[in-house]
């Protein structure tokens, strides 16, 4: 049962599903209200297939956020505030313009799924390369090095690097 009555205005009731799914992908949004921060039940948030440029510091108040999906936007970073998402599991940004991931990404400790492919050359902040988690690329051996992975990990990476499309990283 839907329980909305404390949704801020600038949200649209059409979006949240369930006070715990808000889903404004596919809507041309330039920008997410500041007020996202306060759906302290929101488990889910998919801004998807916009045209965000960044994503809004309170973001980092949605405490029982358990998968975010950003991908294909214009973000250019995302906010340092995303390392409080204790409960963040899956983080989807691909396909945008993110040029490194905050260093606070790091303290995710329960973030099982980083989806960062097609943007334009994502660093791994160097506090991750201990990181127990696994990454989707859709990248060639220089974007791995790139990344500052470190040498025993690429060591484990037994496959045709010229003919893959996907690569799963675990480490």
């Amino acid at each position: 049962m839907n329980n909305n009555e404390n949704v801020p205005r600038d949200i649209p009731r059409e979006w949240l599903k369930n006070d715990d799914i808000l889903n404004c992908s596919w809507n041309q949004l330039t920008t997410l209200p500041e007020s996202i921060g306060s759906l302290s039940n929101l488990q889910i948030l998919d801004c998807s297939n916009n045209q965000l440029t960044n994503l809004p510091e309170s973001i980092g108040s949605l405490s029982n956020l358990q998968e975010l999906y950003c991908s294909l936007n214009r973000l250019t970073n995302l906010p340092e505030s995303i390392g409080s998402l204790s409960n963040l599991q899956e983080l989807w940004c691909s396909n945008n313009q993110l040029t490194k991931l905050p260093e606070s990404i790091s303290s995710l400790s329960n973030l099982q799924r980083l989806c960062c492919s097609g943007n334009q050359s994502t660093n791994l902040p160097e506090s991750m390369n201990e990181f127990k988690t696994y990454i989707k690329m859709n990248k060639v051996i220089k974007e791995i090095n790139f990344l500052n992975l470190k040498n025993t990990l690429c060591e484990q990476l037994i496959i045709d690097l010229d003919t893959a499309s996907e690569i799963l990283l675990f480490f």
